[in-house]
């Protein structure tokens, strides 16, 4: 007998070969598997990503862009006069804090400043400038 007849033939007939086969055939199944899923993730993140691309293309065609400054066909915008600017006399100003201790101070370069004697006065009347 030749010896591809005599392996042939102990092969088919020995118990441990076939454990062997199996082995082999779960650890390949595992591999196929492996690759199978990673085949499909990528397939998805792929089509994630132009459908993403997309979407955006499609948002910035469809936003309006701000028109070119100059064109003729913007109305004119009036311009903004600003309001006059009213005096108010020393006294006026501290009448207008009734029941508040201020004084008004005038600095060496002649600008004049009101000072809050109060700590918490001058947020609950002036505030932020």
């Amino acid at each position: 007998m030749k010896p591809e007849k005599q392996n042939l033939i102990r092969d088919l007939l020995d118990e441990q070969s076939n454990a062997c086969r199996e082995a082999t055939l779960l650890a390949g199944g595992r591999v196929l598997r492996a690759r199978r899923w990673r085949r499909h993730a990528v397939q998805t993140l792929a089509a994630i990503t132009v459908l993403g691309v997309a979407a955006i293309s499609l948002q910035r065609m469809l936003t309006p862009q701000p028109a070119a400054v100059g064109i003729a066909s913007q109305p004119a915008v009036p311009e903004k006069k600003p309001l006059p600017v009213q005096s108010v006399t020393d006294a006026e100003l501290l009448a207008m804090f009734p029941d508040t201790p201020v004084c008004l101070a005038t600095l060496e370069n002649g600008q004049k400043r009101l000072i809050f004697l109060r700590p918490g006065d001058a947020e609950k009347f002036v505030g932020r400038l």
